[in-house]
């Protein structure tokens, strides 16, 4: 055991001593809240663009359409000065008058008689505006629709969630949020969780090869076991770190990506826990199998070129989440590796936690890493491997099987 704590604390002091590695582990983290933060409020503002004080001209408006510019915090100047048609266009297009709206003579009294099996023309309204100002885009919109609403009422036969002041939706802002965070999250932490185990394990054993320091490790008097052992808990550590710091600045930017509170109080310590203990074995599981990716590899490129394809199977797996929990499915499916931790962090994350299925995902991802464990020790045993020269063939069958499987898995 004394020598299984030596190898995890040289490859900790490796990592956490090394300022660009500690700075390529925490800096994703800290670009995604701000990059994620900056996006939602930049989105927030087009979409939601601040509207206060603008000009308006109306000729021959109805008196069952005067109330249409009373918003709150809006100041609109309707009709300021007598101007001909050719003029207030003109002042449109240069910006001075945000919307000019012409309505035809009685203009309600011809929509509430207009047959539209007559054949003859509809009412008009003529809306001038300028798509190149915001402001007069955006009131156009506001316009258009309300305008549309209006004439949907004239021939409405009966209405649906008519009243503005009973609340037909039931479904709390909190209610609302879990939702999105439990389709979305999955997919991201997982993401997050490989992305940062791969950033760290494909440089692991194939960067010490190509520097020559494996050799020095393996002649020691350790067993090799330990050495596997001792590899993927220091780089499962390294790799929380990493992805830990890129998910915090996930979970701080939420709030204004989403537009939308985010309490974590509404996950109880029993539901963290639970999300820790997948997460747990899901980076476990991916150290080990990219740990396994870097032995085989004889270089840092390699190992690299190897991992590309399981992080794209990752991700594809990942989005699984997205399509609903596994919520009442069968429990056979928590046997899939990956899958069935996207499945559970949905579960969880919805507050929904499924014992027997985080259990079966605990003891199945398990049993892979403790399969992984054994096969990097025959391959730490193998100097062919381990040096580069050239493998078994029959070795190479088994690991290229192994890779193949984890990429289905």
């Amino acid at each position: 055991m004394k020598t299984l704590w030596t190898i995890i604390k040289k490859e900790l002091r490796r990592f956490f001593t090394d300022k660009r590695m500690l700075l390529s582990m925490f800096l994703p983290g800290i670009l995604i809240f701000v990059i994620y933060s900056f996006l939602g409020t930049a989105m927030t503002d087009v979409m939601m663009p601040t509207i206060s004080e603008f000009t308006v001209y109306v000729e021959n408006e109805p008196t069952e359409l005067s109330q249409m510019f009373n918003v709150d915090g809006w100041s609109v100047e309707k009709n300021p000065y007598e101007l001909t048609e050719e003029e207030i266009i003109m002042k449109v297009k240069s910006g001075d008058v945000s919307l000019y709206i012409a309505y035809e003579e009685n203009f309600f009294d011809k929509v509430e008689t207009y047959d539209p099996t007559s054949g003859s023309k509809a009412p008009e309204v003529s809306i001038y505006y300028n798509s190149a100002d915001e402001t007069s885009a955006t009131i156009y919109q506001y316009v258009t629709m309300y305008l549309d609403s209006v004439e949907t009422s004239l021939t409405n036969k009966f209405d649906i969630n008519s009243s503005l002041d009973i609340k037909y939706d039931q479904a709390s802002e909190e209610d609302v949020m879990q939702m999105i965070i439990g389709m979305i999250l999955p997919f991201l932490l997982v993401t997050f969780l490989f992305s940062g185990s791969m950033g760290i394990c494909s440089e692991s054993i194939s960067g010490e090869k190509e520097r020559g320091t494996i050799a020095t490790l393996l002649v020691t008097p350790v067993k090799r076991s330990y050495i596997a052992i001792g590899k993927i808990i220091a780089l499962s550590i390294t790799s929380l770190a990493s992805a830990s710091s890129s998910f915090i600045g996930l979970i701080l930017s939420i709030p204004k990506l989403m537009g939308m509170d985010f309490n974590m109080s509404m996950y109880s310590p029993s539901t963290l826990i639970s999300i820790f203990l997948v997460i747990i074995v899901t980076v476990l599981l991916f150290t080990t199998i990219l740990t396994i990716i870097s032995t085989y590899a004889k270089s840092v490129k390699e190992a690299s070129n190897l991992c590309v394809p399981v992080m794209l199977i990752v991700m594809m797996v990942g989005m699984s989440g997205m399509f609903g929990s596994g919520e009442g499915s069968s429990l056979i499916m928590y046997c899939l590796p990956i899958y069935n931790s996207i499945q559970c962090f949905s579960e969880i994350l919805n507050l929904t936690i499924n014992i027997p299925a985080i259990l079966i995902t605990i003891f199945v991802n398990s049993a892979v890493i403790a399969l992984g464990v054994f096969l990097l020790t025959k391959m730490f045993n193998s100097e062919k491997i381990m040096f580069n020269k050239k493998h078994s063939s029959n070795l190479v069958y088994f690991i290229n099987l192994f890779i193949f499987a984890a990429c289905l898995i």
